[in-house]
């Protein structure tokens, strides 16, 4: 086969219905395989939610005593007043 005859069997196959159909979805595959690999924006994104949860994880004992220390001074406001 010659080059031309290559050529040919080329534009023809890819002018056919099947030819379009096959070269759709042999584009699709390959931005499909492109966009599946990890960027370094989700690689930060992921970075930035773990330290996320971990800094909840360590207000949880703040926000409790705080908490704790608020109720515990408006009982002693409570009873003060009741007792003078």
């Amino acid at each position: 086969m010659t080059l031309n005859t290559i050529a040919q069997h080329v534009k023809h196959a890819a002018t056919t219905t099947r030819g379009k159909i096959a070269g759709g979805a042999a584009l699709l595959m390959g931005s499909a395989a492109a966009h599946a690999q990890t960027t370094g924006a989700e690689t930060a994104f992921s970075e930035v939610q773990a330290a996320g949860a971990d800094m909840a994880g360590y207000a949880w004992p703040v926000v409790a005593s705080i908490t704790a220390a608020l109720i515990g001074i408006k009982l002693f406001k409570k009873f003060a007043n009741r007792a003078s």
